[in-house]
């Protein structure tokens, strides 16, 4: 390695930024384009795009907000950058007479066509600089580092690399994947981070798509082979084998308020099988919403007191573990099994009986989001960790939570996310696998409406009539607060327009940056008959079951995705009766109007999921950045899917003729050792 070399990663090292893998495997978030400028009489509203224009006046208003408010025009019309947010040095570099280039999403005011906190630079010369000849790349500011100083990070690690002063392995074995590498490892990095002159953002999906592919089989690998690695570890670890008592185990399940469904039996007896023996259970359970998970996680957790354990239910969100702990409360009080929760709105004194409860071994069954594996919690007789929506938790928590117990304990997890099985066999390589694939019997299909935007003032008007038949209602948004660049409706506008149309109606609101005590007082409130309409983000998609909330309205439908919103529609329907979901949307790409069709048509999720393939098709240059419950950088589980049939075979060869290139494989794209995948 030249000094140069070893001077940049000096430099990462003084910026927190753990090597030259490290800094070029953070890929950008996206693109956008610098490379043109738009006449300003072109702009249409949501258009993000560069001008180039006169200033021809800079001043701070007070409409109703204080803010800077600066004019400019090209000889094509006026275009104004409103910022709320700004400093006296910012007005005063705003000259009348100055050029200036912003670059911005364009929305259609009050007095006309403007930008609201564009990225600017300004020039007092009449002759300015040429235009970027590449897309600019954006990406996430990490450990204090913004996107720009990441860009000219990249950018010279990238020239070093093509000098030789720095190294790159390419770890994948060429000879067996000739057909699917297109190119150099250091080739796809270039053309992701900067690609070429003359892409255009619509051409920009084709053009990457060697590249892309080439990163993306590195990295299901990498993830394939830490679970297979993870795997063997575990096998040679021991557990507690737990004793199922048939007895118990059947006056249990005659209680219940239901038969399980033969795909619910069939799941309990794979489960129960790995809970017998000294190894620790790792298993997946898949299915669809409302298909029955939760009472397998409530027999898990029988079965581990009934053996004088503990059993630890962790849920992403505080109104999933309040939902789960009533469910449990239900269920197992009548067999003499302690359920406790931890929870933010436990007293101190509260909060000190059920840890002195957990620290005495008291067999239980505890529910909990991070509270669980914060330090002072104690769990002498961890026995199995039931792990809800896993993919909504980090890995350190996670093991951080296994750690607690004296031997390792069984884990059970948990997601609604359906996905279709050929994929998840190649993707879960080291889990064992339990499906649920039928629903309840008597369950009631939720019948699905689409609606334009249109007809929102139509729906409004019915709300009242069905309200008064002691139905209740969830009307969701996909934002908060109102933007420059949102579509559909936002939480705090919808709550405004629907009280002031319905003022007989009883409202609430949640969204994700209330307090999670005033959150949950105003879904208890919703759950007890006290709201005849909720008004929430996608933060009920998990963890709010109300049998007499049967209709659904998803405000701005065309913006979430097919499988979300599967995941909201199946908040109704769960009661005797069946639901109704209205969808209402905007104006609609391909993509989104056959994501409504197919939600029209069916509400089978792994139809649902088969669906989404098809039409996602290559997608967006990145797609989910979680897909099935693993986070993903690059990859993407439904557009890669015929890379993972490549997974299997070409892990064993690796693992067989370069097991040296393993390890740095998962170090390159995981960034932590294998022992984060126990977890």
């Amino acid at each position: 390695m030249s000094r140069s070399g070893q001077a940049f990663l000096a430099t990462l090292t003084r910026l927190g930024i753990g090597g030259v893998e490290d800094l070029l495997f953070e890929l950008p978030l996206r693109y956008e384009d610098e490379t043109r400028r738009v006449p300003i009489g072109a702009l249409s509203g949501g258009q993000t795009s560069l001008v180039e224009a006169t200033i021809e006046l800079a001043d701070i208003r007070y409409t109703p907000r204080r803010q800077l408010l600066c004019r400019v025009s090209d000889g094509t019309g006026f275009l104004n950058l409103r910022f709320f947010h700004f400093h006296e040095a910012q007005r005063g570099a705003l000259q009348r007479g100055d050029r200036i280039r912003a670059f911005g999403t364009c929305r259609m005011g009050m007095g006309g066509p403007e930008f609201i906190h564009p990225r600017y630079q300004v020039f007092r010369a009449e002759t300015l600089p040429p235009l970027r000849d590449r897309l600019t790349p954006v990406y996430t500011r990490r450990k204090g580092v913004g996107s720009k100083r990441i860009a000219r990070l990249v950018e010279t690690a990238l020239e070093l690399l093509r000098k030789g002063e720095l190294e790159l392995v390419d770890r994948l074995p060429r000879e067996h994947l000739s057909g699917w590498i297109q190119s150099t490892l250091l080739d796809a990095l270039e053309h992701i981070h900067a690609p070429p002159p003359g892409i255009s953002p619509q051409d920009l999906s084709e053009r990457l798509t060697p590249f892309r592919q080439r990163l993306a089989l590195e990295e299901l690998l990498a993830h394939a082979h830490s679970l297979r690695k993870i795997r063997s570890e575990w096998i040679r670890t021991r557990s507690f084998p737990l004793t199922i008592e048939s007895g118990a185990l059947d006056r249990f399940m005659t209680s219940l308020p239901w038969r399980l469904t033969a795909a619910q039996l069939r799941a309990w007896q794979e489960i129960a099988r790995d809970l017998e023996r000294p190894i620790p259970m790792l298993r997946l359970l898949q299915g669809d919403v409302g298909s029955g998970k939760t009472v397998l996680a409530a027999l898990t957790a029988f079965v581990t007191v009934q053996n004088q354990g503990q059993a630890a239910v962790m849920a992403p969100t505080e109104l999933l573990v309040n939902q789960h702990a009533k469910t449990f409360h239900e269920w197992l009080d009548p067999h003499g099994v302690p359920v406790r929760s931890l929870h933010a709105r436990l007293t101190r004194k509260e909060r000190r009986e059920v840890l002195e409860e957990l620290g005495s071994g008291l067999p239980c069954v505890v529910l909990g989001t991070q509270s669980l594996f914060q330090g002072d919690v104690a769990f002498p007789r961890l026995m199995s960790i039931i792990i809800d929506e896993q993919h909504r938790f980090g890995v350190e928590q996670r093991l951080n939570l296994a750690d607690k117990g004296s031997l390792r304990p069984h884990q059970l997890i948990m997601t609604a996310t359906p996905i279709p099985r050929t994929l998840a066999m190649s993707l879960y390589t080291g889990l064992d696998q339990s499906r649920i694939d039928e629903l309840p019997p008597g369950r009631i299909p939720v019948a699905t409406t689409v609606l334009p935007e249109t007809r929102r003032s139509e729906l409004v008007a019915r709300l009242p009539s069905l309200c008064q038949t002691g139905q209740q209602v969830f009307w969701v948004c996909p934002r908060v607060e109102d933007t420059e660049t949102g579509g559909g409706r936002a939480v705090e506008t919808a709550w405004g327009e629907l009280r002031a149309a319905c003022p007989d109606l009883r409202l609430g609101m949640i969204h994700g940056r209330m307090d999670s005590r005033e959150r949950q007082r105003i879904v208890e409130d919703f759950q007890a008959g006290g709201l005849d309409i909720l008004v929430a983000t996608t933060i009920i998609e998990v963890g709010v079951d109300i049998p007499r909330a049967n209709v659904m309205v998803i405000d701005g439908a065309e913006r979430l995705g097919l499988l979300q919103l599967h995941q909201l529609r199946g908040r109704v329907g769960r009661g005797t009766e069946g639901g109704q979901c209205l969808l209402i949307y905007g104006p609609l790409s391909p993509e989104a109007r056959a994501r409504l069709e197919v939600l029209r048509k069916t509400t089978d999720g792994f139809v649902i999921a088969e669906r989404d393939l098809e039409i996602r098709g290559p997608g967006e240059i990145w797609g989910t950045r979680q897909s099935g419950g693993l986070s993903f950088r690059i990859a993407d589980l439904f557009r890669d899917r015929e890379l993972l049939t490549l997974i299997p075979e070409t892990v064993q060869q690796m693992e067989a003729e370069h097991p040296e290139g393993v390890a740095p494989l998962i170090q390159r794209w995981l960034g932590t050792d294998l022992r984060y995948g126990q977890a």
